[in-house]
């Protein structure tokens, strides 16, 4: 999804003096030389600060927005160099990024997502939406979740998982969240969503959002009555034919019709 938007804002970007091909030949030696060899240097100059807290955070912050800086220059949106540079950013042998360097990364963004919140709202028009616009918002919203949820289910079972677990993957699979709220903010400073689009897109991410946990509800409900009912019931005993009754066994002579008496 990510790559998608990328190259749509790549070949829609405007006041670019370059050519998208030639944007698109930069980003990609930019992703490389970020992958190759920011990767280690960036290893190496933590595991140099791993004593000086600060100076790791302002190392971390100071690398997200210069490779924000890079991809806004190329034309992309500067959320593109900063997902790259989370990417880049060294993990440990399990695949987890360390709990030192999350630690005040959580208090920097817990502290700024309020604004992000309120920079998202601003965008929103509700008292520009008409009949047709609560329509549109009606369909998307009924479109999102449905397939969203289906299609996780399915997946899930395809996979090996039970019912239930599986009605619970597509359920989790269909909350939008911030994801959705950063990738539309992008659509949107790019030109390629119009006021009102935006504003529909923004309700229905909050929307499915708000259901996850009356869904989960649901889900983890009927698991409940389905286990009650097996347990109510118990397991069904196979069908099995009644014994037969034992026969009455012949006496000697009539045992051998041919063993007759002698003239």
């Amino acid at each position: 999804g990510w790559t998608i938007l990328a190259g749509t804002l790549l070949e829609s970007g405007e006041g670019q003096t370059l050519h998208w091909g030639w944007r698109a030949l930069i980003a990609a030696a930019f992703i490389t030389l970020m992958l190759v060899a920011a990767r280690p240097l960036l290893r190496r100059l933590l595991w140099r600060t791993q004593m000086e807290p600060v100076l790791r955070l302002a190392l971390l912050i100071g690398f997200a927005f210069g490779s924000a800086s890079v991809t806004q220059f190329l034309g992309l949106h500067a959320i593109c160099g900063a997902l790259l540079a989370g990417v880049v950013c060294p993990r440990e042998k399990d695949g987890t990024l360390d709990p030192d360097l999350l630690r005040p990364l959580h208090d920097v963004s817990s502290l700024l997502l309020p604004f992000f919140f309120v920079v998202s709202g601003q965008a929103v028009a509700l008292n520009s939406m008409s009949g047709t616009g609560w329509a549109a918002f009606a369909v998307v919203t009924v479109l999102a979740v449905t397939t969203k949820i289906g299609s996780g289910t399915l997946a899930a079972r395809l996979g090996g998982l039970d019912r239930d677990d599986a009605r619970t993957v597509g359920v989790l699979l269909s909350a939008r969240g911030l994801t959705e709220l950063i990738a539309l903010n992008a659509g949107l400073q790019a030109g390629l969503l119009s006021g009102p689009l935006y504003t529909v897109l923004v309700l229905m991410a909050l929307t499915t959002t708000l259901l996850t946990q009356p869904l989960l509800l649901l889900v983890d409900l009927a698991a409940r009555r389905t286990e009650l009912r097996r347990t109510l019931h118990g397991p069904r005993a196979p069908d099995t034919a009644p014994p037969a009754e034992p026969q009455p066994r012949p006496s000697g002579n009539s045992a051998n019709p041919t063993n007759t008496a002698a003239p």
